[in-house]
């Protein structure tokens, strides 16, 4: 891995830009500084504030443009109203505890019976050492947060076809293929990652807005939940990535044996 990489949203998406493949999955992004709030609320009326090496969600603002003014939630609650850019700026500076955040296009995400939910995708390494798709659920946000992060958030998880189909984030006839669209991303991702460095598990999450477009939202390695699939009724999904997460931690055992 270069030295000049290093574990971070912003270093990530740098990363990630140089596919072909994924770059167009990839929401407009910048290293966060406090002159870029105008251009891109003009742009995109919602934008995401985020820190850079913080995880589940963790710090992450929502901003908005408004008829009045600005608002913005941090995590969760009520929004905190401004009338005027300056006096913004002045509020997320205050807010703005870790060292570096990254700013990022507002996702207009579908919902589920109010709710913006997001997608995770997760691929583990099997027994051969080979990416494999493991499975995905639906992550619904809790009813007064900004974050998807089931734990963090006080949301809940649900099938991905459940959710959009409940949604009509695509047509019922679609759900398949996007479905597939998901799993071969997930699959570029991965291969990708290669180049960065190895990771036995990787869980990608997606964004589907209310037109049913596809956007990768964070590239979560090394120990992405495996809880999060236990909260689904059906338990396949949670088996397969224990029974993956098996063979690959006592691959080399086989080995020795075979030898």
């Amino acid at each position: 891995m270069s030295n000049l990489i290093s574990s971070s949203k912003w270093s990530l998406h740098q990363f990630f830009s140089k596919s072909p493949h994924i770059r167009p999955y990839l929401p407009p992004t910048d290293l966060y500084q406090p002159a870029l709030l105008e251009p891109y609320l003009a742009k995109y009326t919602t934008v995401y504030i985020k820190p850079t090496r913080t995880h589940m969600g963790k710090g992450i603002m929502r901003v908005l443009q408004t008829a009045d003014g600005y608002q913005f939630v941090k995590e969760r609650g009520e929004p905190v109203r401004v009338a005027s850019l300056a006096e913004l700026k002045q509020q997320l500076a205050r807010q703005c505890t870790e060292k570096n955040y990254i700013i990022q296009k507002g996702l207009d995400l579908a919902e589920l019976n109010g709710r913006p939910y997001d997608i995770r995708v997760m691929m583990m390494r099997n027994g051969l050492g080979k990416w494999q798709y493991a499975g995905m659920l639906a992550k619904v946000a809790g009813a007064d947060s900004v974050i998807t992060n089931v734990a963090r958030g006080g949301g809940y998880a649900v099938t991905v076809p459940h959710a959009l189909s409940k949604s009509q984030a695509v047509a019922p006839e679609k759900i398949k293929e996007v479905v597939s669209r998901l799993i071969r991303v997930s699959h570029r991702v991965c291969a990708h990652f290669n180049k960065y460095r190895h990771s036995a598990q990787i869980g990608v999450d997606f964004a589907i807005d209310k037109a049913g477009q596809l956007s990768i939202i964070e590239v979560n390695y090394d120990f992405p939940s495996h809880a999060l699939f236990a909260k689904l009724k059906d338990k396949t999904y949670f088996r397969t990535i224990k029974r993956l997460h098996f063979q690959y931690k006592n691959r080399g055992k086989r080995k020795k044996k075979n030898v």
